[in-house]
């Protein structure tokens, strides 16, 4: 999965409306509804659920990330990445066509 579409537009995405999501110190804890599955979230991952929650668009995301945790932009793509392939393969989000 990639920050952007095929067409190089900016991938909007969307959380699953069937997962509540509640912010436990650094930390955050995912309940999807459908699947009756439990899910915690490290506090980079977390924050950028919240993000993602707001914006929905993975790249803005992304941006907002590398400007909050000055951390190397292609690293974080990488993981940003990987989160965003575990998080449409357990039904979390999905792209928002």
């Amino acid at each position: 999965m990639q920050l952007k579409s095929d067409d190089s537009q900016p991938m909007r995405l969307k959380p699953n409306p069937n997962v509540l999501f509640k912010r436990l110190g650094d930390d955050m804890v995912l309940f999807n509804l459908d699947t009756d599955h439990f899910y915690e979230l490290n506090g980079t991952a977390a924050r950028f659920w919240e993000l993602l929650h707001a914006n929905g668009d993975a790249a803005n995301v992304h941006e907002q990330m590398v400007e909050e945790f000055a951390v190397d932009r292609d690293q974080l793509g990488v993981e940003v990445n990987a989160l965003l392939a575990s998080l449409k393969e357990e039904g979390l989000v999905s792209l928002d066509e």
